[in-house]
């Protein structure tokens, strides 16, 4: 492919990136953010549109996520097998009040596969789907379970998060290191105030760390007093998870 064409392959999946949060975006308000012309960026959002990517609002002239990665999504969710973990992660939210996930290490974040059904105690604020290692329970543990080099931390987007998490690359090696001789990453308000989580890695038979389950839930809820028992609780739907994808891995 020539240069100018896998630069604009570039900008389309730029563009696509200005889509993440869920909702419409105009045609100016993208340009602005890309820092590209408005003519290049209508011709980069009508390849999307054609191509299923993104679907244009026509009473409001705006465009919005469209099948095709709905499609794609469900693809991923197959081919991971996250319907396995699924009982699993409604019977621990059902158990603790709390919601369940799983993910996957995706470059420099952790980005969740599937998670228990909404609860009241994550009112109507949704979790992001893509969370930045450095500051998510579920980053640390898939990061602590891991080979993780130097090169590897400092390139971690350290200015996402609160004024709680880790600042740095030391900072988080110290982190991961008490993760591991702890058992599980704890995530104290540093990616949503008000909100903790605990994170546990989910070990294959090698002992490698592909996914990591996270319990999250409102501080009121995850007080220092009860992580120790949920702690527990996650592990034994940790283990399940891991049995159940290693029984399927087998079949």
């Amino acid at each position: 492919m020539e240069a100018s064409g896998v630069q604009t392959v570039a900008r389309a999946l730029s563009v696509l990136e200005c889509f993440r949060g869920g909702d419409e975006r105009g045609v100016s308000e993208i340009a602005r953010q890309q820092g590209l012309a408005v003519s290049t960026t209508h011709r980069l959002l009508k390849a999307l549109v054609d191509g299923g990517f993104l679907e244009k609002n026509e009473e409001s002239s705006r465009y919005r996520m469209g099948g095709a990665l709905a499609e794609y999504g469900q693809i991923a969710y197959r081919q991971h097998r996250i319907y396995l973990a699924e009982p699993c992660l409604e019977q621990l939210a059902g158990t603790t009040g709390a919601n369940a996930s799983v993910a996957i290490r995706h470059s420099i974040h952790a980005v969740l596969l599937g998670t228990s059904r909404w609860r009241d105690s994550d009112g109507h604020r949704l979790q992001g789907v893509r969370l930045p290692l450095h500051a998510s329970a579920l980053g640390k543990a898939l990061l602590a379970w891991s080979d993780t080099t130097d090169e590897e931390l400092r390139a971690l987007p350290y200015d996402e998060g609160t004024p709680r998490s880790v600042s740095g690359p030391e900072e988080l090696r110290r982190e991961l290191t008490r993760t591991r001789e702890r058992g599980y990453a704890y995530n104290d308000e540093e990616l949503d105030p008000g909100f903790r989580t605990i994170g546990l890695p989910i070990l294959d038979r090698a002992g490698r760390c592909r996914f990591a389950l996270g319990l999250r839930g409102p501080a009121t809820l995850m007080i220092p007093e009860r992580v120790p028992f949920l702690v527990e609780l996650a592990k034994v739907t940790a283990a399940d998870i891991a049995a159940r994808f290693e029984v399927a891995a087998d079949a």
